[in-house]
């Protein structure tokens, strides 16, 4: 088994064509179509369909893809625990949480982490289903990710530190005259809610259940950009994290968010598939995340 040649095909299914993936990788475009037919043909099946869109994987490919994206991991964790042995700090990082989470938490933790060991290669992967997530994680495409606590993550966890969310709204509302939003209030309001491709956020859906909270039913969306856009544009109401409405406030001057009455929390995590089995890395960054919530507080 050439593992290069399943490097090259990763390369050229995220970049969408051979000319692509040719120019990052250093070979030709011909060179990159005649490894991928002689891995194609070392398989027995079409891992790739060529079209006017670009190069995609086919359905047989869509199949072995994880198995490949597994295989790319072990070779790495191999490579990282030679350089383990021979004592230097060095390999790769993947870590996945939500574009909020990542701006205002995993960035920061990262630029101390890469000050400490600046020979580790980090990849911030960005993703907005909790489920998504942790099929990651148990299937190793990520090492560790930094989100809210839901019950798809069935591998091993930490708490971190727990985080209100906020009821969101036009200043032009008259509930923006207040300090604090009531269920009670919500409930005679046309709420809007971010809904993944999982559905909603646990700890904001559990809570309009225990509350009886009702939603509009024919609108939502799977970007937080457009929510708080039609957000600004309506006479709705959002619920959604502190960390998520920090990140964006900047960007919505005609909007105000306010604590909610009961309180609604949620925790923010730190999960891996094993810490038995965490690579010398993955570990390096647990500690260094530790220790950042630690004096953040």
């Amino acid at each position: 088994m050439d593992i290069r040649k399943y490097e090259v095909l990763l390369k050229v299914i995220d970049k969408g064509s051979f000319a692509a993936a040719a120019n990052e990788l250093g070979y030709t475009p011909s060179g990159v179509s005649q490894m991928m037919s002689a891995l194609e043909e070392e398989c027995g099946v079409n891992l790739l369909q060529r079209s006017n869109r670009g190069v995609q994987l086919s359905k047989q490919g869509q199949v072995i893809y994880p198995y490949i994206l597994k295989t790319i991991n072990m070779k790495e964790k191999l490579e990282e625990k030679f350089e383990e042995v021979k004592g230097y700090n060095t390999g790769k990082l993947r870590i996945v949480g939500f574009s909020s989470t990542t701006c205002s938490l995993i960035l920061p933790i990262v630029q101390t982490f890469r000050h400490l060991h600046p020979k580790v290669e980090v990849e911030i992967l960005e993703e907005n289903s909790p489920k998504i997530m942790a099929d990651w994680i148990q299937s190793e495409v990520a090492d560790i990710a930094i989100t809210t606590r839901s019950p798809y993550f069935e591998c091993e966890w930490i708490n971190l530190e727990k985080h209100p969310y906020v009821a969101v709204f036009s200043k032009d509302n008259p509930l923006a005259l207040q300090e604090k939003i009531t269920a009670e209030q919500l409930r005679h309001e046309d709420v809007m809610m971010y809904k993944s491709a999982h559905g909603y956020d646990f700890a904001a859906g559990k809570y309009l259940n225990q509350e009886n909270i009702k939603t509009i039913s024919n609108f939502t969306s799977n970007s937080n950009y457009i929510m708080l856009h039609m957000i600004e544009e309506t006479n709705s109401i959002c619920i959604v994290t502190k960390m998520l409405w920090d990140f964006n406030r900047p960007m919505h001057p005609g909007l105000v968010a306010r604590p909610l009455i009961p309180a609604l929390m949620t925790d923010i995590i730190l999960a891996v598939k094993s810490f038995n089995d965490c690579s010398n890395v993955a570990n390096a960054f647990i500690k260094c995340t530790k220790t950042y919530i630690k004096n953040k507080k």
